[in-house]
Formats: structure tokens, sequence, C-alpha cells
């Protein structure tokens, strides 16, 4: 009998440190989540591996033209207020991209907005399917219009200035209500692994495609459109 008794004893135990273990890794992954943010029954979670969309200045403070090279970095918005942020690509809210045929080297400035990281202390691989968390809305006061924006994920080495493209992504949908924002995710797809030395940046690149009907208007870098690269 008290053999027994030990026996069930020793598997209840096991059966609690089994339990205990399971709640710890939840716990540790569920760390990572920072901030969760609904809208419109859009609901989306980012975390210590996204990177913030920022406009120069950080955080904004008043309608400004448009400028490149902005910075993305692991620092969420700050402030509620939203401004223009391309004054003379457009007289509305938020980052205006006129349509154009989409590439990785458009230069014309209303036409496309990239973001870059920091110099990498530490390479960074990239495999599978990458998110940006983008709010987006047709630059337009008509209904029902059709838009495009697609996104490249881009290797910079600042030494050189010369870039690796590493893959790129679209998302496509009429638009319900023009000049309103929504939150439309863009899938961007790494083939197998491509690591970012350290050293370099990784460069997140938008432009609106001409092969639809509206020009593009995007937010970000507002606690209300909180818009992100998620990287893991």
């Amino acid at each position: 009998m008290k053999t027994k008794r030990r026996l069930r004893l020793s598997m209840v135990m096991a059966m609690a440190l089994a339990v205990a273990a399971l709640f710890a890794q939840a716990g540790s992954s569920l760390a990572l989540f920072t901030e969760s943010r609904t809208s419109a029954g859009n609901t989306f979670t980012s975390g210590i591996w996204a990177y913030y969309l920022h406009n120069n200045p950080t955080p904004p403070a008043g309608n400004v033209n448009a400028v490149v090279n902005l910075a993305m970095n692991a620092t969420a918005p700050s402030t509620a207020p939203f401004y223009q942020y391309s004054t003379n690509c457009s007289a509305q809210l938020g980052r205006r991209l006129t349509r154009a045929a989409p590439s990785p080297t458009q230069a014309t400035v209303c036409r496309y907005e990239n973001w870059r990281t920091a110099n990498l202390a530490a390479a960074l691989p990239l495999t599978g399917a990458r998110t940006v968390d983008i709010w987006s809305a047709s630059d337009t006061a008509t209904a029902n219009q059709t838009g495009c924006i697609v996104a490249y994920l881009r290797d910079y080495n600042p030494t050189g200035g010369t870039y690796t493209e590493i893959a790129n992504g679209l998302y496509n949908t009429t638009y319900a209500i023009g000049h309103h924002f929504y939150h439309y995710p863009i899938t961007v797809t790494v083939t197998g692994t491509y690591t970012v030395p350290a050293g370099h940046q990784l460069e997140l690149k938008l432009v609106a495609s001409n092969a639809y009907q509206s020009n593009m208007l995007i937010a970000y870098d507002t606690t209300v459109y909180p818009s992100f690269l998620r990287v893991r």
C-alpha cells in the first residue's frame, strides 16, 4: 500500500511539474506581446520583433513636405495627432504615394516612401512570411475605387550605398470610402533564409501600382495608426 501511495504521489508531482513547465513556456511567449489594437473589426498585435514606421520629425509636430529615407525602430508612436506628411504631393492626411509602375528603384519622391533601420548590431535572419502592418486609404473622394500598395524588403549596405532586394509582396483591394484609412496588412514572403549582415540596414519601401484606379495614402507614426514591419 505504501509503495502504491508513493507511486501515485510521484505521478501527481510529475504532472504538476509538466503543467508548470507549460505555463512557463506560454508566459515567456506571451511576454513578447507589448501592444494590441483593434479598429473596425481588424485586430493585430505588435511586439519586440516589430519595427515601427516613423516620420521626420518624430513625433510628428505638424504638416510637412514629403521626405524619404525615414527611420523605423522598436519605439512605438507616442502621440495621437495625425498630420499631412507630403504637402508637396497631396493636401491630405498621411503620406501620398502617386501611382507608378512598381519598381524597387523608384526614385521620384511623391511615388514612394522608404524606411531603414539603424546599422544592425547583429546579423538579422529573415525567413518565411513577414508582414507589413500598414494603414492605407485611397486618395480620392470617390467611393469603391481600387488601389494597390507594393512592399519591398531590401538589404542596404551603407558603406557602398548598394541594395539587395530580399523579397516583395502586394495588397490590392477596393476602398469602400475615399480618404478613409483601413488596416490592410501586406505579406512579404522570403524564400529560404536571407540574412542581413551586421552593419547593414533593413529597408522597407512602398510604392502604389498604376495598374489600379487610385493614388494611395498611408498612415503611420501615430498611436491611432501605428504602422509597423514584423520581422519575427
